[in-house]
């Protein structure tokens, strides 16, 4: 039975979140926050999860949709994860990251829509979300932000051997979907499915993944769209998406001017009641607030380099890549994938 497609009267915005420990909900709802209190247009959220959802989570997002009057979409995807662990480890292939990275593959079946933005959770939208929904893609099927030139020697040595486009490879915390282009010959989930099996090496499988599927039908939009801050300027942080990677502020002060902005919209969401417990903690594991053990641990790690050569680890991933490569055609050839 085919899925109908809805109006795109209204932008369409997904977020994926797995939250076992009930604490991660509440970074979606300050994505949320900021993007309600920019953008005047008409916003659908769609909210991807599986059963770590809690009621209480659940609540304050309906609660934060209605302070906006914004609409909002739950969908499970439990049944889709399981479906998976009969095909591939689901634990093994997410285990450096949240499992909720595999859940934006389910998008393009669960979404009766013609276009969709897809957002990590570790996202400050301080603009107008309109401004990426008006994009024009063309002939393309999706646009994304540069993610930057590519330095680790694994990284470029898988990249070269899968045929990924090292010159055009984006970050895929922020994108925008055309599913219409999409229907009747891309299917995500299938090719994703297929990535895993020959590549389980992978640095970082769900960026890696969507780079091979979308290589050559992605436009690589403004860097404001993901604005991260290698290389940022932060007198103006307005017009925006800040993208939160690595160091985040529920986590540590950064001793950034995104802190600030984090706790800001923070502040406008239902889980506020927290705010000044969460800043406390936050700075209690500042890298800032110990300046003297952070040059500790830079002395601890420049001595592990120099005794632990990275030549024989580079030697046993490349052949371990090209290992399980030849058992996935061995595989396939023989009809067992």
């Amino acid at each position: 039975m085919e899925m109908k497609v809805l109006s795109d009267d209204k932008i369409h915005v997904v977020l994926a979140i797995y939250d076992p420990k009930g604490t991660y909900s509440r970074h979606a709802g300050v994505a949320m926050a900021s993007m309600f209190s920019n953008t005047t247009s008409s916003v659908c959220v769609h909210i991807l999860h599986d059963e770590t959802l809690n009621e209480g989570n659940r609540k304050n997002f309906i609660e934060l949709a209605e302070k906006y009057d914004k609409e909002l979409n739950f969908i499970s995807v439990t049944e889709h994860i399981e479906k998976l662990r009969v095909v591939i480890d689901v634990d093994y292939h997410t285990g450096g990251f949240s499992r909720g990275t595999l859940f934006r593959y389910f998008v393009q079946d669960l979404l009766p829509v013609d276009r969709a933005i897809y957002l990590d959770c570790d996202v400050i939208v301080n603009m107008d979300i309109k401004e990426l929904w008006d994009i024009e893609l063309g002939g393309c099927k999706i646009g994304a932000v540069y993610d930057g030139k590519i330095e680790s020697k694994r990284r470029v040595f898988l990249y070269r051997y899968a045929g990924i486009d090292m010159e055009n490879y984006f970050n895929s915390g922020v994108m925008l979907f055309d599913f219409k282009k999409m229907r009747g010959n891309v299917n995500i989930c299938a090719e994703a499915l297929e990535f895993f099996r020959r590549y389980p090496y992978a640095i970082h499988p769900g960026q890696d993944c969507l780079n091979l599927i979308f290589q050559k039908s992605a436009l690589i939009i403004d860097r404001k769209f993901n604005y991260r801050k290698s290389g940022a300027d932060y007198s103006d942080m307005t017009g925006k998406l800040w993208h939160l990677t690595s160091l985040k502020p529920w986590e540590q002060a950064t001793g950034l001017p995104t802190d600030a902005l984090y706790w800001r919209y923070f502040a406008m969401t239902p889980w506020c009641g927290d705010l000044v417990t969460d800043i406390t903690k936050a700075l209690a594991g500042s890298h800032l607030t110990h300046a003297h053990s952070r040059h500790c641990f830079k002395a601890l790690w420049q001595q592990l380099k120099r005794n632990l050569s990275p030549k024989p680890i580079a030697v046993l991933f490349k052949i371990a890549v090209i290992w399980y490569d030849m058992i996935y055609r061995v595989r396939k050839k023989w009809g067992y994938t």
